[in-house]
C-alpha cells in the first residue's frame, strides 16, 4: 500500500512523455524511479588544431596548365571587349610568358631527341634531304630483293573486267610491272573476255568467289599466300608502279607497325 502512494504521489512530470525517451508507443528506456534517461548531448566534431594548420593541396600539372589558358582567355577578351592601352598590354603580356614557355619546352624536346636516339624518330624515317635519299635508295634496292624471290611463296592475281575504264589503263601498267620484276600474274576476267594487257586472261568461273572477292571493285591486285592459304589485297582501283611495289614489299616483308 505504502508504495501505490509512493507512485501516485509523484509529479505530474515524471509521467509526462520526453524527447528524449524515443518514439512515444515503443519500450522507452526507463532510469531510476522509472524516469526516462536524458540522452547525452552530441557533441560536434571539430577539426583537430593538426587538420586546421594543413596548407592547402597544390594544384595538379594539368589544373596548373588550364589556370593559365583560362587566365589568357579571359585577358583576350577581356582586352577585346574593353580595348584600353592597360588591358591590351596586360594581354601581350600574358601571350609573351605563354609562348616563352612554349618556346623553352620546344627548345628542350628537340635537345633530349639529338641525345637519345632511341626517341628519335627520323632514324626511322628520315627528314632531311640527304638522309631521305639514302633511306629511299635502301628501300628501293629492298623491294627489288623482295619482288625478285617473291614467287617463292606468293602468287600474283589480277582481276579486271573488260568494260572497265580503269582496267583498260592499269592492265598494260601491271604487264610493265610484272616483265620488269619477272612476276607471274594470273589474269582474271570478271566478264570472261580479253583484258587490255592480258590478253590470256581466263574466265572468272568462281575464282573470285574463292578468293572472297566477290563483288570488290576492279580493277583488283591480291597475293595469294601458297604457305597459308591467305589472300592479301594489294590494291583496288589504279595505282602507279612505285605504289605497287612498296605495298607487295610492306605487305611480305614488314611487320605491322615497322614503319611507324
Amino acid at each position: 500500500m505504502a508504495i501505490g502512494l509512493v507512485v501516485a504521489a509523484a509529479p505530474a512530470a515524471a509521467r509526462e512523455w520526453h524527447g528524449w525517451c524515443g518514439d512515444p508507443g515503443s519500450a522507452p528506456s526507463l532510469g531510476w524511479h522509472f524516469y526516462c534517461d536524458r540522452a547525452a548531448p552530441v557533441k560536434p566534431v571539430e577539426p583537430s588544431e593538426a587538420e586546421t594548420l594543413l596548407p592547402p593541396a597544390e594544384p595538379s600539372a594539368t589544373e596548373e596548365i588550364a589556370r593559365m589558358r583560362h587566365e589568357l582567355e579571359e585577358s583576350r577578351a577581356t582586352a577585346i571587349l574593353e580595348p584600353t592601352p592597360e588591358n591590351v598590354a596586360a594581354y601581350l603580356y600574358l601571350q609573351q610568358v605563354s609562348l616563352q614557355r612554349a618556346s623553352t619546352f620546344s627548345d628542350v624536346f628537340r635537345r633530349v631527341v639529338w641525345s637519345t636516339p632511341e626517341l628519335d624518330y627520323t632514324l626511322t624515317r628520315p627528314a632531311g634531304a640527304l638522309a631521305k635519299q639514302l633511306w629511299s635508295d635502301d628501300r628501293l634496292a629492298a623491294q627489288q630483293a623482295v619482288l625478285a624471290n617473291l614467287g617463292e611463296r606468293y602468287g600474283l592475281i589480277y582481276l579486271g573486267d573488260s568494260h572497265c575504264a580503269g582496267c583498260r589503263v592499269f592492265g598494260p601498267l601491271l604487264r610493265a610491272f610484272a616483265l620488269r620484276h619477272g612476276l607471274d600474274v594470273l589474269a582474271v576476267s570478271m566478264t570472261g573476255e580479253a583484258l587490255e594487257g592480258w590478253p590470256e586472261a581466263v574466265p572468272d568461273n568462281g575464282r573470285a568467289a574463292q578468293l572472297g572477292l566477290v563483288g570488290a571493285p576492279v580493277p583488283a591486285v591480291v597475293l595469294f599466300d601458297t604457305e597459308t592459304g591467305e589472300v592479301l589485297p594489294v590494291a583496288f582501283g589504279v595505282v602507279a608502279e612505285d605504289q605497287l611495289a612498296e605495298r607487295i614489299y610492306a605487305l611480305t616483308a614488314l611487320e605491322v607497325g615497322n614503319d611507324y
